[in-house]
């Protein structure tokens, strides 16, 4: 299994440029922020399913141009996944006619280009020999990370989140998680605006996540402009034998 980061960045100007969508293989989205940007279009006509963590606009945006791109271009819809709220959220706000056309009637009803799926909390969707487990997380609203597996391997992948005791105890015991991409976005100065938006700095996140193995990679996301080199100097500071490292766009892994 490959994933592919195509955006990281937890807002415009930074190191990173474009916001938070990773690619695995070459069929599934792990959200949808500006990062969809750098794919062509046959790499887009490729894009079968879309796991979205969450409706903020820097994680869903680039949904909207990918149906645009690809309608009247592929025989089957693009599949979405996220939670009952999330897609209503997205439809409500969204897929609306008002902000962007409601692509799940395009080209009719019948047969659109959107298709729907909601996903509970705690749900399973398998694709070939890949599972996409929705946990639920902490976030200002409702929110999902996910857990994806293949028969060998796999990484948990936090979307946007603040403190969620219960995820790291569940994944402490799963064995096919060798990396954990998380959103720390704040330095430790910021630790109260950090805790109002339901993001980590470092002192808080190394705090949640105590009960997972040293073996674990952290690949840290979400990185705030200009302050990228604070949060992984404080994250070291804090605990210096955990695996940090913040993730870049175009990095490839393998799982």
């Amino acid at each position: 299994m490959k994933l592919r980061i195509l955006g990281c960045a937890g807002g415009l100007g930074g190191r990173e440029k474009l916001t938070t969508c990773l690619l695995v293989d070459n069929d599934v989205l792990l959200d949808a922020g500006t990062g969809l940007s750098v794919l062509d279009l046959p790499q887009l006509l490729q894009i079968d399913h879309v796991f979205i963590s969450h409706a903020h606009i820097d994680h869903v945006v680039g949904l909207a141009f990918l149906l645009d791109s690809v309608l009247g271009k592929r025989n089957a819809p693009v599949t979405v996944h996220a939670t009952p709220d999330v897609i209503a959220t997205l439809k409500k706000h969204l897929f609306n006619w008002a902000l962007w056309p409601d692509f799940a009637t395009i080209p009719d009803k019948n047969n659109p280009i959107l298709f729907w799926s909601p996903m509970s909390f705690e749900s399973t969707m398998t694709l070939g020999d890949r599972s996409f487990l929705s946990c639920a997380v902490n976030h200002t609203v409702e929110a999902a990370g996910y857990l994806v597996r293949n028969e060998k391997n796999g990484f948990f992948f936090s979307g946007d989140m603040g403190s969620t005791p219960k995820i790291w105890e569940r994944l402490a015991t799963e064995k096919q998680c060798s990396a954990v991409i998380v959103d720390c976005s704040f330095p430790d100065t910021e630790e109260r605006i950090a805790a109002l938006s339901k993001h980590f700095c470092p002192k808080a996140l190394v705090a949640d996540i105590r009960p997972m193995p040293y073996s674990t990679q952290f690949l840290i996301t979400h990185l705030k402009p200009g302050e990228e080199e604070n949060v992984m100097r404080e994250l070291q500071v804090h605990d210096e034998k955990r695996l940090f490292a913040s993730l870049k766009n175009d990095e490839i892994f393998s799982f």
